[in-house]
């Protein structure tokens, strides 16, 4: 899916949707490495999954933990949209 696909997607969900967010992280090779074996070097994806919050200066914004109130968020994270492959309602599945 392109990237404007995802954002208009993303702003569709309401906040506190329960959703799997699927990114792109950065890549670290703690060993030594030739030009010739960069190509070894794979990208890392991570499913991240979490209460889905807002869309706020080209991050999506999630929530990992709701208290019983339903208004109260406790570890929230903000994942660049650019690095976004996939998002998913959970309700949809896994995998």
């Amino acid at each position: 899916m392109k990237q404007s696909q995802l954002i208009l997607l993303i702003k569709t969900y309401e906040a506190d949707t329960p959703v799997i967010v699927t990114w792109k992280d950065a890549v670290d090779h703690p060993d030594e490495v030739t030009i010739n074996k960069l190509t070894e070097i794979k990208e890392v994806l991570y499913d991240t999954i979490g209460f889905f919050l807002k869309v706020m200066d080209d991050y999506v914004v999630l929530a990992y933990n709701k208290e019983n109130d339903n208004e109260t968020y406790k570890g929230v994270g903000m994942i660049p949209c650019s690095l976004i492959t996939d998002i998913r309602r959970l309700t949809d599945g896994y995998g």
